[in-house]
């Protein structure tokens, strides 16, 4: 899964035993590391050969450092010397709880481990922190932004509030000195893939209930779902990366990131989500955006699937006052004789979004699950509503919910979070951890299907719609 070498560090996932944190401790023993460690409140379904599991809260700084002591001993490591302990902090509750444990597992816990980090004689030199792309969700589209994005004065929801608030933490944490401790924030953006508890589980509930006939919003909006090894992926690059300089501002301008070369016989499979209008029984399905996009490539150019593109950047990029110091930073409180200019793109203190690179419809995405397992809705029988109209019946759901003291499955913010756009620009990760993805939505779908009906053979569809 890592495209990196073992960098001979101790390792511990914190959340470990879950969705993300099973599949980071793997990783790292997949790539040659020989000290990994889970520490997590609950124990793993499936442990890893050679992991060690430390079973502890990390509300308590005493539970979390007993964990480290042992992980720091067992690997041989001297605060000062070298190699040190490296944190992965992915630990969080799932959505649909109440406001009060996502303040104590996503704030009062992210405040112990940073403490605990902090402590010199544990040899802690690295932070990585699972943030989420919904730090900067208000319920207002997101078209294609970037880490300037402030973080919303009303936040949504109180998950991601508080994930906003643990990542300040986080990022405050840093510290510049050499030999401190460096800190780092992931922004993954729609987690999905196998072992998921939460996004798998609930879109083919909706299968299992008959329930794939409704549909929020015209399916116009785009949506960033990404694979969960590409968000190991980028946790690993991250903590790599922790202590280098930075991404030189030099080669902004000059370097070209190019996507993947794929010959043309390869462009259906490579760029087309398979759902279930793309099937050859159904009519013809969403329109495909990249596609639709203007090329200034030549038809010789592009018939040998050459990458040339000069790097062209204009005052709205989060880049074009590093390339061009002369000019002034918008907003600058310091004046104009202070550009704000860095030299590099830095990864400590920093965050960064993480998705897949292929926003497609959202309403893609649980039909090519559907297909996968045998189903297929043909568009003549599905019954759009309104965002609206959603909202209102949700409304209706939750107020029922509340007198009757039932949980309720149809909510405002699911909602809103279905017929909302929400994708985002990952050159700063691709820039400064040299991300790029390495699983494909198509693929992880594939994958996801595999394993879902593995789990659950009693899901797979026989009959079409």
């Amino acid at each position: 899964m890592s495209t990196s070498s073992a960098s001979g560090e101790a390792h511990l996932v914190i959340g470990g035993a879950g969705f993300l944190g099973s599949r980071i401790a793997l990783a790292l023993r997949q790539r040659g590391e020989k000290y990994v460690s889970v520490f997590d409140l609950h124990p793993a379904r499936q442990p890893i050969e050679k992991v060690e599991y430390y079973t502890g809260d990390i509300t308590s700084e005493s539970s979390l450092r007993d964990a480290l002591i042992q992980v720091r001993d067992k690997a041989g490591i001297e605060a000062g010397a070298g190699k040190g302990v490296v944190i992965y902090h992915t630990a969080s509750p799932v959505a649909g709880l109440g406001p009060e444990i996502y303040h104590k597992v996503n704030v009062v816990g992210t405040q112990t481990v940073i403490a605990v980090a902090n402590k010199p004689e544990l040899a802690v030199t690295k932070l990585v922190f699972t943030s989420s792309a919904g730090v900067v969700y208000d319920g207002n589209d997101l078209i294609n932004v970037d880490e300037r994005l402030p973080y919303p004065k009303k936040p949504l929801d109180a998950y991601n509030d508080t994930k906003a608030k643990a990542e300040q933490l986080v990022l405050q944490a840093n510290n510049d000195q050499a030999g401190k401790l460096k800190t780092v924030a992931i922004r993954p953006a729609g987690i999905f893939g196998i072992g998921d508890r939460q996004a798998l589980p609930g879109f083919f509930n909706v299968l299992r209930t008959g329930k794939t006939k409704f549909q929020i919003g015209d399916n116009d909006n785009l949506f960033d779902w990404t694979y969960v090894d590409n968000v190991v992926h980028a946790h690993l690059l991250a903590a790599d990366k922790l202590h280098s300089p930075g991404y030189s501002a030099d080669k902004l301008g000059d370097v070209m990131i190019s996507s993947k070369v794929i010959a043309n016989d390869e462009l259906e499979s490579q760029r087309a989500v398979p759902t279930s209008e793309a099937r050859e029984d159904t009519p013809a399905g969403s329109k495909d955006y990249a596609r639709k996009l203007p090329t200034t490539l030549s038809p010789d150019t592009l018939e040998h699937e050459l990458n040339v593109r000069p790097v062209i950047r204009n005052k709205y990029d989060q880049f074009f006052h590093m390339m061009n110091p002369e000019l002034v930073s918008p907003g600058n409180p310091l004046g104009d004789q202070f550009p704000l200019v860095e030299e590099t793109v830095p990864v400590a203190g920093e965050a960064f979004f993480i998705t897949n690179g292929q926003p497609i419809p959202f309403w893609d995405f649980p039909r090519a699950l559907w297909a996968g397992m045998g189903h297929v809705m043909p568009e003549s029988k599905v019954w759009k509503l309104s965002k609206e109209t959603g909202l209102t019946l949700a409304g209706f759901a939750e107020t029922f919910g509340w007198l009757t003291g039932r949980e309720v499955q149809f909510t405002k913010y699911k909602v809103t979070y279905s017929a909302s756009s929400r994708y985002y620009n990952i050159e700063k990760a691709r820039r400064a951890l040299g991300y790029s993805p390495i699983v494909s939505v198509q693929e992880g779908i594939r994958r996801s299907v595999d394993w879902w009906k593995s789990e659950h053979p009693e899901d797979v569809v026989t009959g079409k719609a």
